[in-house]
């Protein structure tokens, strides 16, 4: 028995001690950062000597501030229309590529992947030249067709600014979606697709029927992967927009780099990024709620 105990220990000891360089990385890389970050948003700092301590007054600014009430609206309204037609779509293309053979399902997931691996700078530049009004692809597109009246310059104009970015964000993200539930159903057994098929029930009525109720788990969180993803936009809006027309499609990574680095108040910035934080937490938990699925044995 004491045998017993003195090598469980030794396992768990040799376990954390294993542990101990990835604890460390996190605790670097986030939980620092994070307590930094929600200690900063109630001071006033220029980024050199001037430190103050001011309460919820930065939160009380960002609040009321215009511009930083859209650029929050902005970075909520772009993750969550690219997260929600991005789970669409994903869903719908894994339902239809597990029906084709195995040597075209594969060539089918390597070209609906591979955005989700470009760098997100590259897919920025790419559709920026792809949505230019006077060379890109979709006027001239447009043109060909007869549809020239509805060439316009689609990042320079207010009505349709954020719809170009969602586009693009959705082209990137469907293909995580898609690879995720994919996988999922790869895990179902045949057996019961050849029962529901010997009973009359199409491909449709199968999917939704048997393959959504078991494969939720994995689509909630491929949702919330989605959202997260979403959410880290900077890149993305910045190569294609910088934020413009004015501040349209301006969002909240934007608007703190802005206060930061151009206006030297940091702990206001830093309250910009604790407030889409608690945002983030909250629709993610949101998310979870309405996609949650229940564990099914067989």
């Amino acid at each position: 028995m004491t045998a017993l105990s003195s090598q469980r220990k030794k396992m768990i000891g040799t376990g954390i001690l294993f542990m101990l360089p990835a604890l460390a990385f996190i605790a670097f890389s986030i939980f620092i950062p994070t307590i930094w970050n929600v200690v900063l948003s109630f001071q006033e700092w220029d980024g050199f000597l001037h430190r103050e301590w001011v309460g919820f007054h930065n939160y009380k600014e960002a609040l009321l501030e215009e511009n930083v009430r859209k650029s929050l609206f902005n970075s909520i309204y772009l993750a969550v229309a690219m997260t929600f037609a991005a789970l669409v779509i994903g869903t719908g293309l894994a339902g239809f590529i597990y029906r084709l053979g195995r040597r075209e399902g594969a060539i089918y997931r390597l070209i609906l992947f591979m955005p989700v691996m470009l760098p997100v700078a590259i897919i920025g530049l790419l559709f920026t030249f792809m949505y230019n009004p006077e060379m890109g692809l979709i006027n001239q597109l447009l043109r060909t067709i007869g549809l020239g009246s509805w060439a316009q310059a689609w990042l320079e104009n207010p009505d349709t600014v954020l719809l170009s970015i969602i586009i693009v964000g959705i082209w990137r993200l469907t293909g995580l979606t898609m690879m995720l539930v994919f996988a999922a159903m790869q895990n179902i057994p045949v057996s019961l697709f050849e029962s529901s098929k010997l009973e009359g029930a199409s491909y449709a009525r199968q999917f939704f029927s048997i393959v959504l109720p078991l494969i939720k788990p994995i689509v909630q969180l491929s949702a919330i992967f989605t959202l997260v993803l979403a959410f880290k936009s900077y890149d993305l809006v910045f190569v294609m927009t910088e934020g413009g027309p004015g501040i349209l499609s301006r969002t909240i990574p934007l608007q703190m780099i802005d206060t930061a680095f151009t206006y030297s108040e940091f702990g206001y910035s830093a309250a910009m990024g604790f407030l889409l934080t608690i945002a983030v937490m909250l629709i993610i938990l949101i998310t979870s709620r309405i996609l949650r699925g229940t564990s099914y044995e067989y």
